[in-house]
């Protein structure tokens, strides 16, 4: 009797356990995005992925360390967002003087379509203080999805042997 009453009170105990924890409970909750890296308005004075490598080609200038870009995210055929890093991919907009607000314009448009083509892509990574590149993806962090058109104002760089820009910000601005 006493060894029936051992496995019944493990059985208890062992049921009292596992009816008492949540298997989701230690997993962290998916968190709301940040506000601290959300900027309400956008920066102004905002350039276009082609001005800022355009202001690098200028030898006569020395090129600027700190600027303000906008552009959408989207990275063609590939993922815009690292998955854990809060880190993601910017491409050129439609110069909207010549699309006229047309959505489509620039899917018919051969010039649009060259322009698009030639246009470098920007690296943005949301960085803290610190300058550390934060390591919750934009999606969550910011709210950002692909499409978003965002301004991010930070340090900058840009790789001309492949075509990039690498801009550190801290905080992003989604239309």
């Amino acid at each position: 009797m006493s060894r029936r009453f051992h496995t019944l009170a493990l059985f208890a105990g062992c049921l009292a356990f596992a009816v008492g924890c949540d298997p989701n409970e230690s997993q962290p909750a998916s968190s709301p995005t940040d506000a601290a890296v959300i900027l309400s308005e956008p920066p102004a004075n905002a350039l276009s992925l082609t001005e800022v490598k355009e202001l690098f080609g200028d030898e006569t200038e020395t090129p600027p360390t700190e600027i303000t870009l906008v552009g959408k995210i989207d990275a063609g055929e590939f993922d815009a967002f690292e998955p854990d890093s809060a880190t993601f991919m910017l491409s050129e907009l439609p110069d909207e003087e010549h699309t006229g607000g047309d959505p489509n314009h620039a899917d018919n448009c051969p010039f649009c379509k060259r322009r698009l083509a030639n246009a470098p892509k920007a690296i943005v990574q949301l960085v803290d203080e610190s300058g550390t590149v934060r390591d919750t993806s934009a999606e969550k962090l910011a709210g950002l999805s692909k499409g978003d058109v965002v301004t991010v104002e930070g340090t900058v760089t840009y790789d001309e042997g492949v075509n990039l820009i690498t801009i550190q910000s801290q905080r992003v601005h989604a239309r």
